[in-house]
């Protein structure tokens, strides 16, 4: 019964992750990473790692 629904909560685990580490990191959140997270999932936590922090000035 609750088989059907770890899917989704490790798809939304992992965009909370990403969210909380694009955080961290100082990245911009834009639409294209957004979307790359929610048809990618857990799959982009890698992508948002390897992201250049923005530079401030």
């Amino acid at each position: 019964m609750m088989t059907e629904y770890l899917p989704a909560l490790i798809w939304s685990l992992s965009a909370f992750a990403c969210l909380f580490i694009a955080k961290r990191r100082a990245l911009r959140i834009t639409a294209i990473r957004a979307v790359l997270v929610t048809f990618l999932g857990p799959f982009v936590i890698p992508f948002v790692l390897a992201a250049r922090p923005e530079i401030r000035r």
